[in-house]
C-alpha cells in the first residue's frame, strides 16, 4: 500500500472539512495528551465549524526535517456570513501508531496536521 504525500493527506482532510464531515476530520487530526487521546468530532466542530470551506488551493510545500512538510494553502470560506480568503500554513508531519514522528521513508506512517496558523496578507501590487 503506498504512503500519501502530504500534498494528498492535507486534500483530503480540506476535502472533508469542505464537506462538513467533522467525524471524518477528527480521524485524520493527531491524538494529543498523555496517554495521546483522538480529538472528538464536538471539539473537531468547535473549532472548524465557524469557517464554512468553500474552497482551497495549495500553493507551496516545503519538507523541513525527514518527518515533516509545511504546506501553504489558500482558503476560501465564510465566517459570519462574510466571504474571506486567507492563507494558512499547516506543519504536516509523519507518525507512526503511537503518535511519534517517524522519518518519512518509514512504512505504517501517515501524516497528520499538527500546526496551523494563519500567515499575513501578501504585501498589495502596486502598478
Amino acid at each position: 500500500m503506498n504512503t500519501p504525500t502530504p500534498q494528498q493527506a492535507l486534500t483530503e482532510f480540506l476535502s472533508c472539512w469542505q464537506k462538513r464531515d467533522y467525524s471524518s476530520m477528527s480521524r485524520l487530526l493527531p491524538a494529543h495528551g498523555t496517554p495521546p487521546k483522538k480529538q472528538t468530532v464536538k471539539a473537531t466542530r468547535e473549532l472548524y465549524g465557524p469557517q464554512k470551506l468553500t474552497g482551497f488551493n495549495l500553493l507551496a510545500a516545503r519538507d523541513t526535517d525527514p518527518a515533516a512538510t509545511n504546506l501553504d494553502v489558500e482558503l476560501h470560506y465564510r465566517e459570519a456570513g462574510e466571504l474571506e480568503v486567507k492563507r494558512w500554513r499547516f506543519r504536516m508531519v509523519y507518525v507512526n501508531d503511537a503518535g511519534q514522528p517517524i522519518p518519512r521513508n518509514q512504512p505504517l506512517g501517515s501524516w497528520k496536521p499538527y500546526i496551523t496558523r494563519v500567515l499575513p496578507d501578501p504585501p498589495a501590487l502596486r502598478a
